[in-house]
């Protein structure tokens, strides 16, 4: 019988989730081409072909299907073993996968990542910073940061760290043109800055019950950030987007009578019968940075 690695199975179970032998060779910090390997290594050992592969689509054949299983519980439980033999005796150690928001990861995670690879020597970090929600399986993510008022994917355990207070916010010079609003009514009379990943039709960061116009979307918040600078519209940003740039004399806090509910900043990490205890002590360690 041929034979096949532990690697292997691994590389079996990332192609699955991943949907792509690239994807999959980026999680497993590998090439395309070796992906490719293992899996004909593994098919060849077993004598059954447990993918079908198109220039377009990944997907389970029927033993596929049946493997994929018993791959997965060998995976867990090798892990788990893994984990409670390091528990108590040895530093959690890996590669750990983060993703995040592009603004809050550049301006409030990154700084405090170094005190924590300080403290966890065995530990590296692989962050990436996107403004879309991040597929955790697909792309093999331990945790994510995210920002919202509730995680309803009951495929993922949300933890709260903090609250997110939002502003709504314009430039001086937009507030010279234009006057400044009083109340939420009036703010449908001028311009807005929108957010094309906001969850609600009208690409506004937050529910506010208004139809103002759109006169500029992005993606990214400190792009939404520049162009109220500028005086291209009013916006709703969350407090640390623009907290200097109010104290600063940049932008104008306005509408401050009307209460904002705010958002709330979330850990969330797949839903598993365990969790590695390098995920557990980084989950721990934002705990404390941003309690609230």
């Amino acid at each position: 019988m041929k034979q096949y690695t532990f690697t292997d199975l691994e590389t079996f179970k990332a192609v699955v989730e991943s949907r792509s032998f690239n994807l999959a060779a980026d999680r497993l910090n590998t090439s395309a081409a070796t992906v490719s390997r293992r899996i004909n290594t593994l098919e060849s050992a077993l004598g059954v072909r447990l993918l079908n592969r198109t220039t377009r689509n990944i997907n389970l054949t029927e033993a596929g299907e049946q493997y994929l299983d018993d791959v997965k519980n060998i995976l867990t439980n090798v892990e788990c073993s893994e984990d409670r033999i390091r528990e108590g005796k040895i530093e959690p150690k890996g590669e750990l996968r983060i993703a995040a928001p592009i603004s809050f990861g550049l301006n409030h995670l990154s700084p405090i990542l170094p005190e924590f690879m300080n403290r966890y020597p065995d530990i590296s970090i692989n962050l990436k910073l996107e403004d879309s929600l991040t597929d955790l399986q697909a792309e093999g993510i331990d945790i994510a940061l995210r920002i919202g008022k509730n995680i309803k994917d009951s495929s993922l355990i949300a933890t709260a760290l903090c609250p997110i207070p939002i502003v709504i916010c314009a430039s001086p010079q937009y507030i010279k043109a234009n006057g400044e609003p009083k109340n939420i009514d009036e703010l449908n009379d001028h311009s807005f800055v929108g957010y094309s990943l906001a969850t609600n039709n009208l690409q506004i960061p937050i529910d506010l019950n208004i139809d103002p116009k759109i006169r500029f979307t992005a993606n990214n918040g400190d792009v939404m950030r520049n162009a109220v600078i500028n005086g291209i519209g009013i916006t709703a940003l969350p407090l640390f987007f623009v907290k200097q740039d109010i104290d600063d004399g940049k932008l104008i806090s306005i509408v401050k009578d009307h209460k904002i509910e705010p958002e709330t900043l979330y850990v969330v990490r797949l839903s598993r019968r365990f969790t590695p205890s390098k995920v557990r002590v980084m989950v721990d360690y934002l705990k404390q940075a941003f309690k609230k």
